[in-house]
């Protein structure tokens, strides 16, 4: 395994408790202010790795983009929840769903497109 599949695996890992992590929240756990924020783990990779050895490449800015909508469409959700709206806030897990389907296709179309190199 190169060194990007082991950062995109990382990544792919990171996503996924991202995901979790809005889906315990909007379920009754706790809202981690710092995790849906730069500081997150998410967040830090992109800072850290992803745009750093991955500059050059188009989908990674694409990537760092979908992660920010899918922050800003969290932290709409949790205003929702918090607000009362629990049913329009779980409805909205939709767009969080829809925006990692996003995310995955295409860190996946990146990483199959490093491995050639």
């Amino acid at each position: 395994m190169n060194l990007a599949q082991v950062d995109f695996q990382q990544l792919r890992i990171k996503h996924i408790l991202y995901k979790s992590k809005v889906r315990s929240m909007l379920y009754g756990g706790a809202f981690d202010e710092a995790f849906f924020s730069r500081l997150g783990p998410v967040s830090i990779w992109f800072t850290t790795i992803g745009l750093v050895r991955y500059i050059n490449e188009s989908e990674i800015r694409e990537l760092a983009k979908v992660h920010q909508e899918m922050d800003s469409i969290t932290l709409n959700l949790y205003r929702l929840y918090k607000n009362g709206k629990i049913d329009e806030a779980h409805e909205g897990l939709r767009n969080v769903e829809k925006q990692s389907e996003r995310f995955l296709a295409l860190l996946l179309l990146l990483e199959d497109r490093l491995k050639e190199v």
